[in-house]
């Protein structure tokens, strides 16, 4: 929760760490919660809703 925190294109984002939920508008489930490693079928799910940058730990 306080760990530093980067933005990155969903091109980099596989195998990272989710810093912040994203969701495309709420109310809405979040396809990544904080915490949770994101994976190629969340980065599809974050391409398909448009949200091209995500949150994710240093």
């Amino acid at each position: 929760m306080l760990a530093p925190t980067e933005a990155v294109p969903l091109s980099h984002a596989v195998g990272r760490i989710c810093a912040a939920p994203a969701v495309s508008c709420p109310p809405a489930v979040p396809i990544a919660v904080a915490g949770e490693r994101i994976d190629a079928s969340a980065v599809a799910l974050f391409a398909h809703y448009g949200i091209d940058k995500i949150a994710v730990v240093k």
